[in-house]
């Protein structure tokens, strides 16, 4: 019956979610992100769909919290802070590229909030624009984050066009746009049309295990939610001409972020509660294996014949979706308690 009601949620949620991520199976014989980046195309998935069948066919890929579109929380925000956190548009630009900025501002001031956003200015998350879907919003170059509002976020073309808020358009320039995060954003968007989100940020403890030839190590939950979803890229601190279709490459099968060498990580997701999921665990992930590796006494590592079956369980488990749904309506509020001024 349990295998029965299992399929039944997995064929469920795969339907409801065209777009549904597809994890990668996700062998990790030293730690995640030891991969270099794969092709583009991603082929028909085969998914298995019970905790015994993941662990007994390691060719099938488990699926990403397929509970996700089923057990939708509900959201415990007031109406008149919910509505009041989108209420004004001094842009009078549509309702929803309005709704969409007030998101990309609230999780630029979330990321400040939980310590990922302080490396100064070289940082940017990116959100594609739900009117258009071929644009996204970004910060301007030189604002904080904790600086941002829904009015001074600038919105882009995949080419690279700054657009005005009345739709004319000029080419970027660096004396208000991150011309290295331009390209990349609008190479994950391409290759990752179920991506509504990229984050790119530097926290520390992220840029010590993206030094380090294991990479990300399983010695903590966080680490178990992104088995097998966190790839690897080199960075030389130069942008060649294919460098950001190495990272789109690097999202393929269904990955939710990457380790960059020496440097930082990229998250993304289908909505912005999924992309600052999946950099808060990431980010946790790294913090908690950098104080293990500094403590004295050999570390308890799974093995993978124990590793896969624990990650299937979490994302086959019917009561608990591993997409930030649950806990983005009360990122939101504390965003609005701490930060009110994000949505002007």
């Amino acid at each position: 019956m349990m295998a029965f009601n299992l399929a039944r949620i997995l064929a469920a949620a795969l339907l409801a979610r065209a777009a549904a991520f597809d994890c990668a199976t996700g062998r990790c014989p030293m730690g995640e992100g030891n991969d270099t980046a794969a092709a583009t195309t991603t082929s028909t998935t085969a998914y298995c769909k019970t905790v015994a069948e993941c662990a007994a066919h390691p060719d099938l890929v488990v699926p990403v919290s397929v509970n996700q579109v089923l057990k939708a929380p509900a959201d415990r925000t007031p109406d008149s802070v919910r509505k009041q956190h989108t209420k004004r548009n001094p842009l009078k630009v549509s309702a929803r590229e309005w709704r969409d900025r007030t998101e990309l501002a609230a999780v630029y001031r979330a990321l400040h909030l939980y310590g990922m956003g302080d490396d100064l200015a070289a940082q940017c998350v990116m959100m594609r624009t739900t009117d258009t879907r071929d644009e996204f919003l970004m910060h301007e170059w030189g604002v904080f984050f904790e600086e941002v509002t829904a009015s001074n976020l600038l919105k882009y073309d995949f080419d690279g066009h700054l657009v005005e808020p009345d739709g004319s358009r000029a080419p970027a320039l660096p004396d208000v746009s991150n011309m290295g995060c331009l390209p990349v954003a609008a190479a994950i968007f391409k290759a990752r049309p179920d991506a509504a989100m990229v984050v790119h940020i530097h926290p520390p403890a992220v840029m010590a295990v993206a030094g380090m030839e294991a990479g990300l190590l399983p010695v903590s939950q966080a680490a178990f939610f992104l088995h097998g979803q966190v790839s690897r890229e080199g960075y030389d601190f130069t942008y060649e001409t294919s460098f950001e279709d190495n990272l789109a490459a690097g999202f393929a099968d269904g990955k939710r972020a990457m380790l960059l060498n020496h440097h930082g990580m990229y998250a993304i997701g289908a909505s912005p509660a999924e992309a600052f999921f999946v950099a808060y665990h990431l980010n946790q992930a790294c913090e908690v294996q950098v104080r293990t590796l500094g403590m004295n006494g050999g570390v308890l590592y799974p093995t993978e014949g124990h590793l896969r079956p624990q990650y299937a369980d979490m994302m086959l488990s019917p009561d608990y979706a591993y997409d930030g749904s649950r806990e983005w309506p009360g990122t939101l509020r504390k965003v609005i308690r701490k930060h009110p001024d994000f949505n002007l």
